[in-house]
């Protein structure tokens, strides 16, 4: 035994025996490359010769899940868990493994460059006490999780996903589940680089997030709805474009607010601006319907209306004295509008 090593690296392993029981038994922090070699028994190897908290897998090409077989014993020490760059895994956990016995205590999963892997489907067991999940650049990776998985993350505060250019919904779309989802203490949501990501999730669910305050949606240009189904964030009051964006943006609710962040990223991409215009059908249809929705956005400074071929008006009195912090209205080619201020009492119905 080693008494006082507690990080290590390990290369190449390829001979479970090579080193002797408990011979680096106080070691906290243990990464270990695979050199892509084949499925090496892992997780019983490890038990062997140390219980680490912290483990980092790269560079190994698992073709059935991560490998485990033998004796599993008494779940690990295993806190935090790193995965990089391991090939021809599509599924973390079989069905029939038993690492979700062994991760019983996992509470950091990151999961980096895994090409080939489907999602992070896994036990309900080993993601009991996770806190935090980030996933990035997996490129075959259409969905995050089930709603049951979702459902299973009782501890988790923070979700990260970012760069998996295929992912479509973070929550897959399955019609057999029932219909109220609870995520019930994620705080911090983070979606970047996400191109071809549509919604949180398609089916009609209900999401409950009662803990959920930050969000932050940055280069998710497909990105129009976060879910068809009701919405509950009590806590929640804006959306970032970015990680340095301090004040965000909110327009009531987290589905508007989504929509008000593609139509003015299509013209300007900055937050104090916004174009109503046939050419962003959403922003007309919002400003249409719920008007207020938009004028939730309290710091605009600039307002552009563009071809509003529907439009008679654009404000009442009162709309207008709600935008604090408006400079600037330009209104081009707006052939069928015939005020651009309407007094309250004169106000329709409809535009």
């Amino acid at each position: 035994v080693i008494p006082n090593l507690e990080q290590l690296e390990l290369r190449h392993l390829s001979d479970e025996g090579q080193f002797p029981l408990n011979f680096f038994h106080h070691v906290k922090v243990l990464k270990v490359n695979g050199g892509f070699g084949d499925g090496f028994p892992i997780f019983p190897f490890l038990r062997k010769i140390c219980n680490p908290e912290s483990l980092d897998l790269e560079y190994f090409s698992f073709r059935d899940g991560l490998p485990c077989k033998g004796d599993v014993g008494t779940p690990s020490r295993i806190k935090e868990l790193n995965l990089y760059n391991l090939r021809n895994l599509q599924r973390m956990w079989r069905k029939d493994s038993e690492l979700g016995h062994i991760l019983s205590n996992l509470q950091t999963l990151r999961v980096m460059f895994c090409d080939d892997l489907i999602n992070i489907g896994a036990s309900s067991l080993s993601f009991k006490n996770l806190t935090t999940l980030k996933v990035s650049n997996c490129e075959m990776m259409t969905n995050l999780a089930t709603p049951l998985i979702v459902e299973s993350l009782v501890q988790l505060t923070t979700m990260e996903v970012s760069n998996c250019t295929k992912m479509t919904e973070i929550v897959a779309h399955e019609g057999d589940y029932r219909q109220t989802i609870v995520v019930g203490n994620l705080k911090c949501l983070k979606l970047s680089e996400l191109q071809s990501l549509t919604s949180f999730c398609r089916g009609s669910y209900t999401f409950n997030f009662p803990y959920l305050e930050e969000v932050v949606v940055e280069v998710c240009p497909k990105l129009r709805i976060f879910s068809e189904g009701v919405l509950n964030t009590p806590q929640l009051q804006s959306v970032k474009l970015n990680s340095f964006d301090k004040k965000g943006c909110w327009a009531g609710d987290l589905n508007t607010t989504l929509q008000l962040l593609n139509i003015k990223k299509g013209q300007y991409g900055r937050n104090d601006h916004l174009t109503i215009s046939n050419m962003f059908p959403e922003s007309i249809e919002i400003w249409k319907k719920n008007p207020r929705a938009i004028l939730e956005l309290k710091n605009l400074s600039q307002m552009n209306f563009y071809r509003c071929s529907s439009l008679k008006y654009i404000f009442t009195l009162s709309m207008l004295l709600s935008l604090k912090q408006l400079e600037r209205i330009d209104v081009q080619e707006c052939n069928t509008m015939e005020q651009v201020i309407r007094e309250d009492e004169e106000e329709a119905t409809t535009h």
